[in-house]
């Protein structure tokens, strides 16, 4: 609430010029969310039991979390006019499909070994959430003070064109040459979460083995899981500071491929 208005002035005064940074937090803010939502579940039957649903949504709002740790600091660039921060939540996610299943192995009257053995997993695909390409948080440009909050992420750069990529790589997520730094004391127009960020493609998957044990009704549980069962790369967020050596790549992901097993007493 002490920000003084972009000036390319050396010796830019603040509105309390006997105060640096006044940070007031509020619970504020507007937000619009639709979505159409499909379900489907059929209950325990016949040894199988799924759960499935797709969600095909858009939110928007002018900011979406405290100390976010998304791709928005949501920490208005210009606090005199948080109105302008609108855009898609950090949350966004365009398209979403999720499954779980168990299913109960039909092989009891084949083989012995075979008997009491399950299926279980989990399927994921979603839609890449989208993330605001800033300036340095340590590069004040628009000489308006650097906030304490918000990571100092506030300046943005200035939109020269159309960023996105028809097929983004690690290396060049999107187009770094379609930013640009604005001059000095002045703020950028690019908006708030305008890129589209990495979907995200998983199955989780578990064989689980019950065998009988001759103390009254408990059962020994064998289970064999994967996680990230085919061992995609599912890329977290660009880096999307301008002036970063490695503005618009992909520096990092989720875990790879990773199994365990484990034996569980069922009493």
């Amino acid at each position: 609430m002490n920000q003084p208005r972009p000036s390319p002035l050396p010796r830019n005064r603040r509105p309390n010029p006997r105060f640096d940074d006044i940070t007031f937090i509020e619970s504020r803010g507007t937000s619009n969310y639709n979505a159409l939502q499909l379900k489907f579940q059929q209950r325990f039957d016949r040894g199988v039991s799924l759960l499935s649903a797709y969600t095909f949504g858009k939110s928007m709002d002018d900011a979406s979390g405290f100390f976010s740790s998304a791709g928005d600091p949501n920490f208005p660039q210009d606090s005199l006019n948080p109105s302008a921060e609108k855009g898609r939540s950090s949350f966004d996610l365009r398209h979403r499909f999720s499954l779980s299943f168990a299913w109960e192995l039909p092989f009891g009257s084949v083989v012995s070994l075979l008997r009491d053995m399950e299926l279980q997993g989990i399927i994921t695909f979603q839609s890449g959430p989208p993330f605001t390409v800033a300036l340095l948080p340590e590069f004040d440009n628009s000489n308006t003070g650097r906030s304490t909050l918000g990571f100092g992420a506030n300046d943005r750069p200035n939109r020269l064109g159309d960023a996105s990529l028809d097929d983004p790589s690690p290396d060049r997520w999107f187009d770094p040459g379609a930013f640009a730094i604005p001059a000095f004391g002045s703020f950028g127009n690019a908006g708030r979460n305008i890129l589209d960020g990495p979907g995200r493609q998983n199955l989780n998957l578990g064989i689980l083995k019950h065998l009988p044990i001759r103390i009254g009704e408990a059962r020994l549980q064998l289970r064999a899981e994967a996680f990230n069962l085919f061992n995609r790369a599912n890329f977290h967020l660009p880096d999307a500071f301008v002036g970063s050596p490695t503005f618009g790549q992909v520096v990092s992901a989720d875990s790879p491929r990773r199994c365990q097993f484990g034996v569980r007493l069922i009493f």
